[in-house]
């Protein structure tokens, strides 16, 4: 019940008309950003930051959510229109979206592309609200085995859902693991182990990079 009464106290610090002017603009910029191939809604929010320096929190907090929304959906478009991704989970929409468009259909690929993030970002915001004190506290109960079993998962969906051959896909995700594995970790602040001690600095992005 807190949880409710919570949400609707969001909803009406949201739906007064300053709010709701700073989410269409937000929108409307996370639209451009997602647009551009490769920006990222991420990067889009860190670029249009200062934008938020003279705002209150809730303002700010409000419009760069909305510009980061609004560049998960941008991504649809050049998807959709050109068969260019402009974020990385805007590939799926290529596979549908951009044959609908060469059929003439742009406009209806474009609408659903919209609906369905508004219905999924919905839906997805109330589950929080109402499901993330109860996936705490079981998340909290989580020991080493868990931890495993989740990093686990992906490696084994790789091999199994991967087009290429199982052995290739092996291959690759081991290399990229030594890649990662070079230096300091990033969350905990500990070197990896290793045969020997690493200085902190071991093996820098720019050196990895250059590696690759």
């Amino acid at each position: 019940m807190e949880a409710f009464g919570l949400l609707v106290y969001g909803f009406s610090v949201l739906l007064t008309w300053k709010i709701l002017a700073l989410m269409m603009v937000g929108l409307v910029l996370g639209i451009f950003v997602g647009v551009l191939p490769g920006l990222g809604g991420p990067n889009g929010v860190a670029i249009l930051l200062p934008l938020t320096f003279t705002m209150d929190p809730t303002s700010a907090i409000v419009m760069l959510s909305c510009i980061y929304w609004g560049a998960l959906f941008g991504g649809a478009i050049t998807s959709i229109l050109f068969n260019i991704p402009g974020e990385a989970w805007s590939v799926a929409t290529t596979f549908d979206g951009y044959p609908m468009a060469q059929q003439g259909k742009a406009a209806e690929a474009l609408t659903a592309a919209f609906t369905s993030s508004f219905i999924g970002s919905l839906v997805a915001v109330l589950l929080i609200t109402f499901l993330a004190p109860g996936i705490a506290s079981f998340a909290l109960k989580f020991g080493p085995p868990e931890f495993f079993a989740v990093y686990l998962l992906p490696f084994c969906s790789f091999v199994g859902l991967g087009r290429e051959q199982k052995h290739k896909t092996i291959i690759s995700m081991t290399l990229g693991l030594l890649l990662a594995g070079v230096g300091m970790d990033t969350v905990s602040g500990a070197n990896t182990p290793s045969m020997r001690p690493l200085p902190n600095d071991s093996l820098s992005l720019e050196k990895r990079l250059a590696r690759l």
